[in-house]
């Protein structure tokens, strides 16, 4: 088939505006998408992560994502250390922490509730049709 069949015209539809929401999120805070990026994700590491796991975590390139971070760090948000071998530890500076707060956990706190409006059968068909679809569209495009 060469034409996009209508559901997953809406589906990517559906995504283009969720990404346009995120992205409106980080100008309304006055964040990069990246820098949004990488601070939701230390979010969920508040003693902080490798710098691989951002990389595996997020959709960013490894130069976007290095760049991202070389400005927080300067800026005084991030604090980037010598990990393991060549990886390197990435973690929020106490003023780091408060702008995690003003911005990523804003943003979490609005997908919770969103989530919470929904029965736990819609929750679990959600993430199940979704881990589905990404798993398969993985396998899939592995084989390429």
């Amino acid at each position: 088939e060469k034409t996009m069949r209508g559901a997953f015209k809406e589906y990517n539809e559906i995504m283009g505006r969720m990404e346009s929401a995120y992205h409106e999120a980080a100008l309304k805070m006055h964040l990069s998408d990246s820098e949004m990026d990488i601070l939701y994700i230390l979010s969920a590491y508040p003693e902080g992560c490798n710098q691989s796991t951002i990389y595996k975590e997020s959709w960013l390139t490894r130069s976007t994502a290095n760049s991202a971070l070389k400005k927080m760090e300067k800026n005084g948000i991030l604090c980037i250390e010598p990990g393991d071998g060549r990886n390197r530890r990435v973690f929020p500076t106490p003023s780091g922490k408060k702008l995690m707060e003003q911005t990523a956990y804003q943003v979490i706190r609005i997908e919770n509730e969103i989530y919470a409006e929904w029965t736990a059968e819609e929750q679990e068909t959600f993430i199940r049709l979704n881990r589905e679809f990404a798993d398969k569209l993985k396998e899939k495009v592995d084989r390429l």
